[in-house]
């Protein structure tokens, strides 16, 4: 059963179709063929458009298809100001009864949740350092001119959002109470940080849904070859994009790298990650919201509530 979340490619054929619309109309090669990316599971379904000598990605923005022009408009500034690997984003099209359409530039590589599975000892660390440097890049406080929109209220949907998992959690737990949440200590843990996270702790640009999805990488050379998905991005807090990373490295056991992450980030950064209300906030949302999936999420809930420093200063097992 498909999520509520997630959207069918369109018929291929009228995919190409106003594909090549669009293209002729910017001045661009048209098409020949197209092939839907092996990754369905997506709101936004993607395609590899092929031309003579080139191909595009043609991304159907089925969700907040209003952002078009915007995310075109960001992801070029981002990329022509920086040395992020962000696609050029070629044209776009939202008119009625048309798809809503984003063309870009095809680039390299997988997506970084499936090579984080064979990274191991130094391509481990030279992917969590790559990620990196292109966080720090991105969370460059002078970027924050490109947008006005403020970040939309994440850290109360995210505390809304939790307190529904520990009362779901709650009514699936066993009788006898094994492996279940502890939802007063959570909650207190929660409502004793939430007035923090009112203030970024690292005010920069932040990207809606921004998760392993969002980036490709070079499967042999474990080099960081591509951000993606740049529908959403508003003023916001770096802090919960460095949290995340580090609950997805400890999901996946691989926070060999976290050390090397966090020295290249600190590095290059504007602001210092460091330990704050935010990150331990974020953390444990994250992990409240994941446990029913994985029990090392439980784990990082019960190692917060036990006083450990996550994700910045504590030892990691």
């Amino acid at each position: 059963m498909r999520s509520p979340n997630r959207s069918p490619m369109p018929d291929l054929a009228r995919l190409l179709d106003e594909t090549n619309l669009l293209l002729t109309a910017n001045g661009l090669p048209a098409c020949h063929s197209l092939a839907p990316v092996k990754d369905g599971d997506t709101a936004n379904p993607n395609a590899i458009a092929y031309s003579a000598g080139r191909k595009y990605v043609v991304k159907v923005t089925q969700r907040h298809p209003d952002t078009l022009e915007r995310q075109l408009e960001i992801a070029n500034a981002l990329r022509d100001a920086t040395d992020l690997p962000i696609p050029r984003h070629y044209c776009c099209a939202n008119e009625r009864g048309r798809l809503p359409l984003m063309i870009m530039e095809w680039l390299p590589g997988e997506q970084l949740r499936t090579v984080l599975a064979a990274a191991e000892h130094e391509d481990l660390r030279e992917l969590c350092a790559g990620l990196a440097v292109c966080l720090a890049t991105f969370h460059d406080p002078t970027h924050m001119s490109l947008v006005s929109e403020k970040d939309r209220g994440l850290a109360p949907w995210f505390y809304r959002q939790t307190i529904e998992a520990l009362r779901e959690s709650a009514r699936a737990s066993r009788p006898d109470g094994a492996g279940s949440l502890d939802a007063v200590a959570v909650r207190c843990y929660l409502d004793a940080r939430f007035d923090d996270v009112t203030a970024a702790a690292i005010p920069s640009l932040g990207k809606a849904d921004q998760d392993l999805r969002d980036f490709l990488v070079d499967p042999t050379t474990f080099e960081i070859t591509g951000m993606l998905d740049w529908e959403r991005v508003t003023r916001g807090d770096g802090i919960y994009a460095l949290t995340l990373i580090f609950f997805r490295l400890w999901v996946n056991r691989k926070l060999d790298g976290w050390p090397v992450f966090c020295d290249t980030y600190n590095r290059l950064a504007t602001l210092r990650a460091e330990q704050c209300p935010h990150a331990e906030f974020y953390l444990m949302c994250r992990a409240v919201l994941a446990q029913r999936f994985t029990k090392r999420a439980k784990e990082i809930v019960d190692l917060l509530l036990q006083g450990q420093r996550l994700p910045f200063e504590d030892d990691q097992a």
